[in-house]
């Protein structure tokens, strides 16, 4: 009975998030008119994925103003957005991958106009002359964005991959803590990763301060729950 309840809630939980989502993209869709359909919907993918990793963030924070029976439901919610925000920012990667696979409908601010290797490896590395050499890597500002990205998906998925129970059974309470305590590296490194490209992508509706007061605000409810956490120790 516990189990089928647990279960329907979970159910409720990601209908719930899908309709956010599907909302937010709605809202956002708007922002991007001017932009082919598949751009937008690496972008919006992109945004999406980045507050929910964010919200990730402030659920931990904000169940300890909460009644002690909420901790595992709390717990739960922020497994599933975790789940959500995993898969929407494999669909971006996905839809960017395919879109530097061809020729994307964006145009780059400031880029360096050397040649860039074939399709997708373009977005990490220069053409070589020499067939026989290497690409060199793109440092360009984009290309550190795009490194930025790369290792933010490795950490997505290697926490997408072990939001389970059973995940966190095989690998042990102490190994799975371990390493989903990369959480915040892994908004930051979104962060960085999205402000580039804010910069850099003729058009985009969006600004710096759209991300950073978001990032400020769950930079100071974690601070406020951990000062609040280590002066309740104190006593």
């Amino acid at each position: 009975m516990e189990t089928n309840i647990s279960c329907g809630r979970r159910l409720v939980t990601h209908v719930g998030i899908l309709s956010l989502i599907l909302l937010g993209a709605s809202w956002m869709w708007t922002d991007f008119s001017s932009f082919p359909a598949t751009e937008t919907w690496s972008m919006i993918l992109g945004y999406l994925s980045f507050i929910l990793i964010g919200f990730t963030l402030l659920i931990g924070p904000l169940q300890s103003w909460l009644p002690a029976h909420w901790m595992a439901i709390s717990l739960s919610i922020r497994r599933d957005i975790g789940i959500w925000a995993g898969l929407t920012g494999l669909l971006h990667v996905i839809l960017v991958l395919v879109l530097f696979e061809g020729e994307p409908r964006l145009m780059i601010i400031h880029e360096n106009h050397s040649e860039k290797a074939a399709g997708w490896l373009g977005l990490f590395f220069f053409a070589s002359s020499d067939p026989t050499i290497w690409p060199s890597p793109n440092w360009t500002l984009t290309g550190v964005a795009n490194y930025l990205g790369l290792l933010a998906l490795f950490i997505l998925l290697a926490l997408w991959l072990t939001s389970s129970a059973r995940a966190e059974e095989w690998l042990g309470g102490s190994s799975w803590k371990r390493l989903h305590l990369a959480n915040p590296w892994l908004f930051i490194i979104v962060l960085f990763h999205g402000l580039i490209y804010i910069q850099s992508i003729k058009g985009e509706p969006h600004t710096f301060s759209d991300m950073l007061v978001f990032a400020a605000i769950i930079w100071m409810v974690r601070s406020i729950a951990f000062i609040r956490r280590a002066f309740f120790r104190k006593r």
